[in-house]
């Protein structure tokens, strides 16, 4: 399966690019034109030049081939624009216009005979209604929203709007995707086909998807099972109750159908199961780790209430707190003050420095009873403390190491967290700011490491 068309294309065409601000056209133009790896043609039936581009009638009439079309015109135009893409020898359609199976019996007629036309040249299509999709490894941006950030999560979303809003989210909060794709309807181009697609991304680690419903659930099934062999795949299912499954019916067309059935196919299937946003990327972060052989968790911490707090969330999922070897914490005694306490979890107490987290967490992550290292910090703003420090001293621990044991990190002070969180971003290590969400993620690792295992 390939959509290098659509996520690597050598020339792009948008087919109702726009010098108007407050149209569409022009927020998606605008942001390919920062598009390196081929040309972006504007086509205006009316300008002759759009944003200081040269623009063309028609795609017809661009000098060369076009793999992907971004299709923002308006309803009444698209079929003959489907038809004209066709003739251009275009490959892959992103339609970001709305209006058709979301609105009715009508417009999943309409949306139909768009699919059949497309087949027909040898076309696939995106959408319609969506938001369209990025590439952050190349920069290729083919929405109407901002940037996300770049990193290695690739993102599906059936909703353009609530996609969009994570991609805000995720930005603020420093978070990147590889992929993010706004998928729409689902006319043509489906969740299984891309989650095939994305399996073989290098540049993605996960994969995450937000599902209203599928409409071919055995092919869904059939492809979430290939793809769970190489890749994490973790849902957030809307439509879990009577109403909710009834408005995601009528906002993207799809049969939400029964919960229950859904869950049991996920879990058949090897996908992991998010109940909130926030776990879902939570779970999806941890991929930057290597798996874990075990369940057997080791805590750091400079503050108590974290370390009990992160202790209870990884119980909750089937994890537990490893039993130190003697010669672990008769070491630790040796350096940390007398008030530490040196059992799992080990509190360094707040005095403890980047020196003492390079210490400790070396040792643990020696320890043969030790699975996963979660190191905690409430980071100090007094004695001389650099923001940095204690993040440095767990690098510098997990470099020297090096044993591929999966290390997660809490860093629970705001803003004053951000500078050793984006240390230990850079070096794939995941950085969390609440117990809940490194507790979701230690059972990700642990969950998708016990399946592989059989």
């Amino acid at each position: 399966m390939t959509f290098d068309y659509f996520f690597k294309p050598k020339a792009i065409a948008v087919i109702g690019a726009s010098n108007d601000p407050l149209k569409l056209g022009y927020e998606v133009f605008k942001n390919l034109k920062k598009y390196k790896e081929g040309r972006v043609y504007p086509v205006n039936v009316k300008d002759e030049v759009v944003q200081g581009v040269k623009a063309y009638k028609n795609v017809r009439n661009i000098p060369d081939e076009v793999d992907l079309a971004v299709i923002v015109v308006p309803k009444r135009f698209v079929k003959q624009t489907v038809i004209d893409c066709g003739e251009k020898g275009v490959k892959g359609i992103v339609l970001i216009t709305a209006g058709f199976g979301e609105t009715g019996e009508e417009g999943k007629r309409e949306e139909k005979e768009l699919v059949e036309i497309a087949h027909k040249y040898g076309m696939r299509i995106i959408g319609p209604n969506c938001v369209g999709i990025m590439n952050t490894h190349n920069d290729m941006n083919a929405t109407f929203i901002m940037d996300a950030k770049r990193g290695d999560i690739a993102f599906v979303s059936q909703s353009g709007a609530l996609g969009a809003g994570i991609v805000y989210k995720t930005v603020k909060e420093g978070i990147g995707f590889s992929k993010f794709i706004s998928i729409g309807n689902m006319a043509d181009v489906d969740f299984s086909e891309l989650m095939e697609y994305l399996a073989d991304d290098e540049e993605s680690k996960a994969i995450a998807l937000y599902i209203e419903g599928v409409k071919d659930g055995r092919k869904f099934m059939e492809a979430a099972k290939k793809v769970t062999k190489k890749k994490p795949v973790i849902v957030l299912k809307a439509g879990k109750s009577e109403s909710g499954a009834r408005a995601a019916s009528s906002h993207t067309g799809s049969l939400a159908g029964s919960y229950k059935i859904y869950e049991a196919a996920f879990k058949q299937t090897g996908i992991l199961v998010a109940n909130t946003i926030d776990e879902m990327l939570s779970m999806a972060r941890a991929f930057t780790q290597p798996l874990p052989k075990g369940n057997r968790v080791a805590i750091m911490t400079n503050a108590g209430g974290p370390g009990v707090l992160t202790a209870d969330e990884i119980d909750k999922h089937g994890l537990k707190l490893a039993n130190l070897e003697e010669e672990t914490m008769q070491k630790l005694r040796e350096f940390l003050p007398p008030m530490a306490a040196v059992k799992n979890p080990v509190d360094m107490i707040a005095s403890a420095r980047g020196e003492e987290y390079y210490k400790t967490a070396k040792l643990l992550l020696e320890d043969k009873n030790v699975d996963m290292l979660i190191a905690i910090c409430v980071v100090p703003t007094f004695a001389g403390m650099t923001p940095t420090e204690h993040a440095e001293g767990v690098i510098r621990a997990v470099k020297e190491v090096n044993n591929g044991k999966p290390v997660l990190a809490l860093f629970m002070a705001g803003y004053v967290s951000e500078p050793a969180k984006e240390l230990l971003e850079k070096e794939g290590i995941p950085v969390y700011e609440r117990p809940e969400d490194v507790g979701i993620a230690a059972y990700a690792l642990w969950e998708i490491a016990r399946r592989k295992n059989g």
